[in-house]
């Protein structure tokens, strides 16, 4: 059975395989055994708020996993980006993440010179295992930098997380 319900937009059924929650393998910092960490993703990924000066209220997709009380509509551009989603996730290994002021990590991609930021949270599931939440994505208007704290590679920030620990950034300088 599939992660997510059926998303329909306009009559046209939209593939969210690659938005179905994986896992993948990462060696934390000084540490001689991959961890496995386990990913799912909001539909933030695809969507966004819903604005009743722009869609009406049949605009609004249900998802299995949507977020509680909000209403969202089918974001083509997001959902376009998603389709990289999984490769970025899978690649975080040594690339530098940094913090929200909410608490989530952040990975800033650039693909052809426009950034794309990518929100997460990282919890500790066990001492080898790790759960990946993609809160959201999505791509930053020019000259945009979403708000962050210092950096840290993300094997460190895992490291850190697995041995309970908070992951505690640095401040940007």
């Amino acid at each position: 059975m599939s992660y997510w319900s059926e998303c329909r937009v306009n009559d046209v059924i939209i593939d969210l395989l690659h938005l179905e929650p994986f896992e993948f393998s990462c060696l934390p910092r000084d540490s001689a055994e991959p961890a496995t960490v386990s990913v799912r993703f909001n539909d933030h990924c695809f969507t966004k708020a819903f604005d009743p000066s722009l869609h009406v209220l049949a605009d609004c997709i249900a998802t299995t996993q949507s977020a509680r009380h909000e209403q969202r509509v089918f974001c083509e551009v997001r959902y376009e980006h998603s389709l990289s989603l999984p490769v970025i996730i899978r690649a975080l290994g040594t690339k530098r993440v940094a913090s929200t002021r909410e608490g989530n990590m952040v990975r800033v991609e650039t693909q052809s010179g426009d950034g794309y930021a990518v929100f997460f949270t990282l919890r500790r599931h066990n001492a080898r295992r790790a759960d990946l939440f993609v809160v959201s994505a999505y791509p930053l208007k020019k000259g945009k930098r979403p708000a962050d704290t210092g950096e840290m590679k993300f094997d460190l920030a895992l490291a850190k997380i697995l041995r309970g620990e908070k992951a505690k950034f640095p401040n940007r300088r």
